[in-house]
């Protein structure tokens, strides 16, 4: 048993580790802390990303990611434009497959808090204040109503991974909320106030998934298979809703495409690299056969037998060890150690995907500079506040076309630039600008979470309700007191208490010992 366990143990050293389970448990490490600190860490996502397709797809026995040759998806990756709806199912799958890119992607779209307030623009002089208020209080009421923070959400969920959102808007008396429809039945179709718009192939709906649909959709297939209308449907512009993460191009390419793309190209690299090893490793033996001094070039025995010999030696020797026979020389061993890259390709690629992308590998991961952690932070969010331009100018449209815009006076909805990471930065900012006179008062309340409605509403309860300010007084303390105040802060003096000063105390008094 002993000798067995030791072949099998010969057999082992021929394999090295690639990724043990200690390097699985640092990298995990290192991407969970970068993760919590708002930064994205390249290099460990690329070891994890790797390890999640070799341990939960074939990849290693097939060359497949579930249906998807890995040679295809290099191919597809290359030629977006006509190959998006492939790209779309390959991103699916990535997402069910490795945790770390699900995880990558809700990372990005977790940042996003969509603290949001109204304006009041365009005021004509002769406009009637008390009117612009009853409308300002029913629009934000509408607003309130739709969720917004919540339907918004739902959006980010999906768009870093399908890089577009295309939704229908379901709503009723009591009801609202944006009905998600799969951009692969859909296509652009036009742009309207810098938005997208898109129609809907009703020809690709399942009709078994039929009444997932609004009513106005369903109608539009029945009329469509009665040969009442076309089979493109345009949903009405303010029942739609169409948010593009890479809006540059008309096509999706979700947002971590690109990198997948060079982390599949690393398995070249890695090809490259074992077969230096390999290489390096490699030894080939020169054996002397015995030759006739007396003849030139004259063996003394057969090719026959040479071969016998020959196939006993290579049985007994393990794959990087060849064999090669001279007449008359004798035999050495020749290394091809030197014949390798002493570069460490592997490395060098991860290299070229920060400098391809002319971004500095110090915001993503290798840095404990404070201020690169910082610039890490914002030039993540810097995609965030793009799309919150998009969300408002969705809701401005929606405003618009829903007519609570009036000649002598127009609304306008935004978003505060906040993400998860920056909100206190960002509340402070706008508190300070406060105790200086800046009237942004609603904007401070808004990044603390507060909505219109909800800051007119907090305002009844305390001031016109339960009269807060004057029941919940707060007690007198040396935080809140003035010594100005009868009976003010600080211990009582020496003079209430009826009692003299000494030399020190009068010189204090009368200030002479402030003087020195």
């Amino acid at each position: 048993m002993s000798e067995q366990n030791n072949n099998n143990d010969k057999a082992m050293d021929k394999y090295r580790v690639a990724y043990s389970e200690a390097d699985f448990k640092n990298d995990e490490k290192k991407f969970s802390k970068n993760e919590r600190n708002g930064k994205f860490d390249l290099n460990s996502f690329r070891n994890l990303f790797l390890h999640d397709l070799c341990a939960n797809s074939h990849i290693l026995d097939t060359g497949y990611i579930e249906d998807i040759p890995v040679r295809d998806i290099k191919h597809i990756l290359q030629h977006p434009r006509h190959n998006w709806r492939r790209i779309l199912a390959i991103s699916d799958i990535l997402m069910r497959i490795s945790p770390h890119y699900y995880r990558l992607n809700s990372f990005f779209s977790n940042m996003a808090v969509f603290n949001w307030g109204i304006d009041l623009y365009d005021v004509n002089v002769n406009a009637d204040i008390g009117i612009a208020k009853q409308n300002y209080l029913k629009l934000a009421a509408k607003l309130e109503d739709m969720n917004l923070k919540h339907e918004f959400s739902k959006i980010m969920k999906i768009l870093p991974y399908q890089d577009i959102f295309c939704g229908l808007l379901v709503e009723n008396q009591s009801d609202f909320f944006i009905q998600p429809v799969d951009f692969r039945v859909c296509k652009l179709y036009e742009t309207q106030d810098g938005l997208y718009n898109f129609i809907i192939d009703l020809d690709r709906i399942n009709v078994k998934f039929l009444s997932a649909y609004p009513d106005y959709v369903q109608q539009a297939h029945k009329d469509h298979f009665q040969g009442k209308a076309d089979k493109w449907y345009y949903p009405p512009a303010d029942k739609q809703i169409c948010i593009k993460l890479n809006s540059q191009w008309v096509f999706p390419y979700p947002l971590l495409m690109g990198i997948v793309r060079d982390l599949l190209d690393l398995d070249i690299y890695k090809d490259l690299k074992l077969q230096s090893a390999r290489t390096d490793n490699y030894k080939a033996i020169m054996m002397k056969v015995p030759i006739d001094t007396s003849s030139v070039d004259k063996p003394l025995i057969t090719a026959e037998t040479l071969g016998t010999f020959a196939e006993i030696n290579r049985a007994n020797m393990t794959d990087d060890i060849g064999l090669l026979y001279s007449l008359g020389s004798d035999g050495e061993a020749i290394s091809f150690t030197d014949s390798g890259s002493s570069n460490d390709d592997v490395s060098d690629v991860i290299d070229e995907i920060y400098n391809s992308s002319g971004v500095s590998q110090e915001l993503f991961n290798g840095s404990s500079s404070g201020t690169a952690v910082t610039f890490s932070v914002e030039n993540d969010s810097g995609f965030v506040y793009t799309l919150y331009r998009q969300f408002e100018r969705w809701v401005n449209r929606f405003i618009k076309l829903r007519k609570y815009n009036k000649r002598i006076y127009k609304f306008s909805f935004y978003l505060l630039d906040v993400t998860i990471f920056n909100k206190d930065t960002v509340s402070k900012r706008y508190r300070e600008a406060c105790t200086l006179g800046a009237t942004v008062i609603d904007k401070w309340l808004a990044s603390l979470g507060m909505t219109p409605t909800k800051i007119l509403g907090s305002y009844i309860i305390h001031d016109d309700i339960f009269d807060y300010h004057n029941h919940f007084t707060p007690l007198s303390s040396s935080y809140n007191s003035s010594s100005t105040i009868e009976g003010g802060a600080g211990r009582p003096t020496n003079a209430e208490n009826g009692e003299l000063l000494s030399d020190e105390g009068e010189k204090t008094a009368d200030g002479e010992k402030n003087d020195y």
